[in-house]
């Protein structure tokens, strides 16, 4: 299976960005494709980490830049060790995340 990308999460952990994954995020949001350095980055330096409901994280990270200010939301499961990427979406709405979400990690 093709590897788009790979990185490290909040906790060292390697993560990947698979070929189908990257093609699932760009069939819906095209304009990431020129923001796949900010999905890594969101990986590696989350402003947080919430909880999913079946075992994935969510790395949230607010970015300037993108969108006129904007949350970018990037799903990943981590997996023995390692992880990858499920999907990624902005979102202004990350208080109503985090009212639902269990809080993983936050940045100090």
């Amino acid at each position: 299976m093709s590897i788009v990308f790979e990185c490290r999460d909040f906790k060292g952990r390697r993560v990947r960005l698979r070929l189908n994954s990257w093609r699932h995020i760009l069939a819906k949001r095209p304009w990431l494709h020129e923001h796949r350095s900010k999905i890594m980055e969101a990986v590696e330096e989350p402003d947080l980490v919430l909880e999913g409901g079946f075992g994935e994280l969510l790395a949230i990270k607010w970015f300037e830049d993108l969108l006129d200010g904007i949350y970018l939301v990037v799903v990943y499961r981590p997996l023995n060790g390692e992880g990858f990427i499920i999907t990624a979406y902005p979102t202004k709405k990350v208080e109503r995340l985090r009212r639902r979400r269990r809080l993983v990690w936050r940045k100090p």
